[in-house]
């Protein structure tokens, strides 16, 4: 997904140096929502070991059924980062940063990457796993929701939520996207008044997500008259409605106080009781996120969504937040930062790749299907990293000296 990228040589690296947990958390997340979507997608469809593997062991069954929480863990990391930058500004009595040069730091990360996976899912996925009688006889459809992809808006209408059903993981960069036109806009408030901000950050998604359960009466019917010939069940129309952006400021809220207790943390001198109190804190908040998956805890009743970004912000502020001298060792070792740092592209492509495998090789399972699956997909998130996002970071086109 398109959370930031400590390495984006003009962006939050250049501000507040390197964080290597982040890059490390950013590999966890792409590697538990690739987990979740691995499994619902080949469980009962093929001979897989790994799934039977999974499926027959409780504990980690609970993990990864519920890694579309990966999710939940990006828009943390986004918060996390994205407003540093106006928190060290003021820090240091600096003017904030430039909105302009935001905009333009943000387009390049996400749209140059984001396009050319789009081709792909045009040229190759959609011919492939939808057939060229359906994109010759839906060409306004299909050219519609294009349209909309192209301009992060696929996300806004049941018609183009899904992605043609073959990337479905896309709404998130919509959500993305409108988080960083909104940023520049919401950084001030939480430099003046975080706490504040923060909490009308989750007031707000609170009341989003009650509305969208209860309320919202015209904006559901409008939904199922735009979607009348799918069919789409009222309940899968009002899960849209609760999953836009203001259902996730929460989220956000809790990642951006995180990002503001690392800053604060800077000039403390280290201490071995500290380092020990916030290892016994992430353990307790990830043990009490697992058994609230595993036994399916709602400690909040309808609120128990909140559960979520509460205890991996938790997590968070312990092994990042604080600084402990073990984060870096835990969460940042060199094959996992490595996976962070391609995340975008492995986010981008795990889903049209795992639906070619499934539809090219049927008969390719066994114990070798996700060792091979995953070789491939870090191999292509490797080559676009290489040779899309990074050229584009630095400012430069690929082909450029």
């Amino acid at each position: 997904m398109a959370a930031p990228s400590p390495s984006d040589p003009g962006g939050v690296r250049a501000e507040v140096g390197d964080i290597r947990a982040i890059e490390g958390l950013r590999g966890l997340a792409v590697l538990w929502v690739v987990a979740f979507h691995y499994l619902v997608l080949r469980e009962g469809k093929f001979d897989d070991a790994f799934v039977a593997l999974v499926n027959g062991f409780a504990p980690v069954h609970a993990l990864a059924r519920n890694g579309y929480l990966g999710v939940d863990l990006f828009f943390l990391i986004t918060g996390f980062l994205l407003t540093l930058p106006w928190f060290k500004h003021a820090r240091d009595g600096k003017p904030a940063p430039a909105t302009r040069e935001f905009y333009r730091r943000r387009i390049r990360r996400i749209v140059p990457a984001y396009y050319v996976q789009l081709a792909f899912l045009a040229a190759l996925c959609l011919p492939v796993l939808i057939g060229w009688r359906f994109v010759k006889a839906e060409l306004l459809f299909v050219l519609a929701n294009l349209a909309a992809h192209a301009s992060f808006l696929h996300y806004a209408t049941p018609l183009t939520s899904a992605s043609f059903s073959v990337n479905g993981a896309l709404w998130t960069l919509a959500i993305e996207f409108q988080y960083y036109l909104l940023l520049p806009l919401l950084a001030p408030l939480f430099v003046r008044r975080p706490v504040a901000a923060a909490l009308a950050f989750v007031a707000i998604a609170i009341a989003w997500r009650w509305a969208a359960a209860h309320s919202f009466g015209a904006w559901v019917d409008a939904y199922r008259a735009m979607s009348a010939r799918w069919q789409v069940p009222e309940a899968a129309l009002r899960s849209l409605i609760a999953t836009q952006l203001p259902g996730y400021l929460a989220h956000f809220a809790a990642g951006i106080l995180c990002g503001r207790a690392w800053l604060d943390a800077g000039g403390r001198p280290a201490s071995r009781s500290r380092d020990t109190a916030m290892a016994i804190v992430a353990i307790a908040c990830a043990g009490s996120l697992w058994a609230v998956l595993r036994f399916g805890f709602a400690p909040l009743g309808e609120l128990s969504w909140l559960a979520h970004p509460i205890l991996l912000a938790g997590a968070i502020a312990a092994a990042v937040s604080a600084r402990p001298a073990w984060g870096d060792i835990v969460l940042a070792p060199r094959p996992l930062a490595w996976v962070g740092r391609v995340s975008y592209s492995t986010y981008l492509y795990h889903m049209p790749l795992l639906l070619l495998m499934g539809k090219l090789l049927p008969g390719f399972g066994g114990w070798l299907a996700l060792p091979a699956y995953l070789a491939a997909l870090l191999a292509i998130s490797g080559l676009s990293y290489r040779f899309v996002e990074r050229p584009f970071l630095a400012g430069r086109p690929p082909d450029s000296p």
